[in-house]
């Protein structure tokens, strides 16, 4: 297989089409097609489905889309790091946010990236998490913000946030609970809307093993929703209730269109960090725009703006101990029963 292959397949499936692939790279439509056959033939399976409404990706032209996305901007990435200074930051990087996180930290990443970093093309995605491992393990993204459920063998983890979970519910619905904290019981005794396990690592499948170490069974169902906005809207609507972390609905609940009810449970939280692959180069630009992204994270923390958080603990540091060093901000949760 040669690059320009990768490249030609990653053209044709972004653009839909053979035809607008060809104009886009200025390439004879025919040179395309026949390349597209020859890497067919030495895979030894279909990647595109031609039609004359343009071209379909197979199965196997889905995974291979992801591979050669991820090698393609690979390549990109060492030529423009062979042509720069040792210590010059430029080139481009990729941080992928699960929608459990987008919401806190992008706006702030930005701006500091932008104004700290002008060389550096930086592109932010919003992800579903059951997306982040694959993207990340096959080099499309060069560092995403996850909870420590990645395979350490591929991926380094440094713990930046801990953030707790609370249980969320509409201040409308008759099945509303008093103001106050809620025990573990109280917060799954009914089914709860949440996200596809799929896509539950940073939340779902934190709580469900708070649940198994509790000896309590999995949460019920209610709803499965895929969006962070849909799902939040379904619980102000009071088709049902939700455990996710406060920060996520700090503004729903300071209008009190959503009502946070701390869980009586020390485990109840989660812990966000960089996750980076341990098998990709590390350029000057990634490890300015990894130590950016933790400098926002604890800004965001200390200074309030980020609610129900506190700094992680560092290697070798008991976890009480940062605590006892971070004050907690203001918290618009109701006071004790």
């Amino acid at each position: 297989m040669e690059l320009r292959q990768f490249k030609y397949f990653v053209a044709i499936v972004d653009c839909g089409s053979l035809s607008r692939a060809a104009q886009q790279l200025f390439v004879a439509q025919s040179a395309l097609s026949k390349q597209m056959a020859e890497l067919e033939g030495e895979l030894g399976t279909p990647l595109l489905l031609r039609s004359r409404n343009g071209v379909t990706v197979t199965e196997a032209g889905k995974v291979f889309y992801e591979y050669a996305q991820g090698i393609t901007k690979q390549v990109g990435d060492a030529k423009a790091a062979v042509h720069v200074a040792a210590d010059s930051v430029v080139g481009s990087v990729v941080a992928a946010l699960p929608q459990s996180v987008s919401p806190m930290i992008a706006l702030p990443l930005m701006r500091a990236a932008a104004r700290r970093y002008p060389d550096v093309v930086f592109h932010l995605n919003e992800e579903l998490t059951g997306n982040m491992a694959d993207q990340l393990l096959r080099g499309r993204v060069d560092v995403a913000i996850f909870s420590p459920t990645m395979p350490a063998e591929d991926i380094a983890f440094t713990p930046l946030v801990e953030e707790d979970f609370v249980f969320l519910e509409s201040p409308q619905d008759p099945r509303a609970l008093p103001p106050g904290d809620v025990s573990i019981e109280e917060a799954t005794a009914r089914p709860l809307v949440w996200p596809a396990n799929a896509h539950g690592h940073c939340t779902r499948w934190l709580v469900d093993a708070v649940l198994e170490a509790a000896g309590q069974p999995p949460a019920r169902v209610a709803a499965e929703i895929n969006s962070v906005y849909t799902l939040k809207a379904a619980v102000e609507a009071g088709l049902g209730a939700t455990i996710m972390p406060l920060g996520l609905a700090q503004r729903e609940v300071r209008e009190d269109r959503l009502r946070a009810h701390r869980i009586d449970s020390p485990a109840m939280f989660r812990t966000l960090g960089l996750c980076v692959s341990v098998h990709l180069p590390t350029t000057n630009a990634k490890r300015a725009i990894c130590n950016l992204i933790g400098d926002v994270i604890r800004d965001l923390c200390t200074s309030g703006q980020w609610e129900g958080t506190r700094l992680a603990a560092p290697a070798g540091k008991a976890r009480k101990e940062v605590r006892a060093s971070v004050p907690r901000p203001p918290s618009p949760l109701q006071p004790r029963r």
